[in-house]
Parts: structure tokens; C-alpha cells; sequence
């Protein structure tokens, strides 16, 4: 396997599964295998900047792009807290980037896929609902000029190594005013098995968002998935970090 490190795995065409990870050499790769026997044949590798795009063509919806949002976001937006200038960092088809919009927020969603940037857009023609879509890169968020009042992200933490995570952490902080929020839900270490993205333990999320945060609450939630592994949900946790 050319991966030192798997994050996460997904279906791909024609039988071929989805396999992203970083490699000895430090780079982000997605690569496509195929199972014969009890063998692992890599049928193709790309850079996962250049093709993320792939994880939203295949022949099903990637695991998390389940066609509505997650419920631990839809409680939030119920208590009102998806308020403000909200950026979606990684929003994938859209979901909570509509959600927001929809709650009366100014609401913007960034993705590597156009693929799924495109749907977004669709999205929102066909609901009648006014939200902004880029094709962007969440570890970019410095470059930006615009400041936020409440930031998303769902599921794009755990896909990241330690280099990128803290750079991820760093962007957010830069782009979120002093005193506004992140709302997260990552994977959590409850969850049992190897497949799907890496697991986090609370310390490792308190050790993520150290000096210039505060965690207000990180309580253990439900991550709900397109069918993969035979599940529906895997254990989260759901955090809101304020910027101090």
C-alpha cells in the first residue's frame, strides 16, 4: 500500500474503493484499490488536492453527503446559534450552509470539489434559498479577507494530519472574530473498528484548540452516514469553541 497513514475509506466506481492518506514522503494521496482474494491491488493514485473531486462522482454518494444535515447542526440551528456571518469550511454539497441560510444567517460554504460546490449551487436555486459557494481550500483560510461570526465544520478535522490540522486551526482563528464560535463534529475514539477517518479522543481536541481558545462544551454525539460498514451513525463528538 503506498499509504503509511489511511484517514478515511469510501466506495468507488466499478467496484473499486476509495482510500485517502498520507504517504512516507507527506503527501495527501487518494488512492483507488480493488480486492482479489485476500490481496490489495492499487488501481490508480492522485494527489488529494487534485482529486477530492473523485469522492462526489463515484457510483454513490460518499458516506457523509447523506442528502440532509446533520442533527446534532439542526438542534443548533434550533437553539439559534448558526447565527451572523457564517462560513461553512468544507461544505461538501451544501447541507449546512443551506441550513443557516435558511435560519435568516449570511451564510457562505468553501470545497476542494466542484463537483460538490455545483450541487450546492443547485441546491440552493432549488430551494430558494440565497447562500454563497466557492471552489476553496480550507487550509487556505488565511488568504481570506471576510470575517465571521460562527464558523462549521463537519467531519473536515479528522481527515487532517497533525501538520494540516494545526494549520486548519490557524486559519479558522484568522478568519473568526474574537468572541465568535466554531461549532465541530469530528469522529470520536468511542467509535469501534479501522475503517472511515481517524478517531479523536477529547484530549486530542483540547490539545487542538489550545491558546487563543475555549472549548465551551464538547459532549458525545452521533455522526449519521450514508449505509457504510453496515452502519448508519458512528460516535462524535460535537464541540463549540469560542475564539477568545
Amino acid at each position: 500500500m503506498l499509504l503509511r497513514r489511511p484517514y478515511w475509506t469510501a466506495p468507488g466506481p466499478d467496484g473499486t474503493t476509495l482510500v485517502y492518506g498520507l504517504t512516507d514522503a507527506g503527501r495527501h494521496l487518494l488512492v483507488s484499490v480493488v480486492a482479489e482474494g485476500e490481496d490489495v491491488l492499487v488501481v490508480g493514485a492522485r494527489d488529494m488536492k487534485e482529486s477530492w473531486d473523485a469522492s462526489y462522482t463515484g457510483a454513490a454518494p460518499p458516506p457523509w453527503d447523506i442528502g440532509r444535515p446533520q442533527p446534532a447542526f439542526v438542534r443548533l440551528a434550533d437553539e439559534g446559534r448558526l447565527r451572523g456571518r457564517v462560513l461553512d469550511a468544507g461544505c461538501g454539497t451544501g447541507e449546512h450552509t443551506l441550513l443557516a441560510a435558511s435560519r435568516g444567517a449570511d451564510a457562505t460554504g468553501m470545497d476542494l470539489s466542484p463537483t460538490a460546490i455545483r450541487r450546492a449551487r443547485e441546491k440552493a436555486a432549488e430551494r430558494g434559498v440565497s447562500a454563497r459557494f466557492e471552489i476553496a481550500d480550507a487550509l487556505e483560510l488565511p488568504r481570506r479577507a471576510v470575517v465571521f461570526d460562527t464558523v462549521i465544520d463537519s467531519a473536515v478535522l479528522h481527515v487532517l494530519d497533525a501538520e494540516d490540522r494545526a494549520k486548519y486551526v490557524a486559519g479558522i482563528a484568522s478568519v473568526l472574530r474574537p468572541g465568535g464560535v466554531c461549532h465541530l463534529i469530528c469522529f470520536s475514539d468511542r467509535q469501534p473498528g479501522s475503517w472511515g477517518p481517524r478517531r479523536f479522543r477529547a484530549d486530542e481536541l483540547h490539545a487542538a484548540f489550545g491558546d487563543g481558545w475555549a472549548i465551551d462544551s464538547l459532549t458525545a454525539d452521533k455522526f449519521h452516514l450514508n449505509p457504510f460498514h453496515g452502519v448508519h451513525e458512528a460516535h462524535a463528538w460535537l464541540a463549540t469553541i469560542t475564539r477568545k
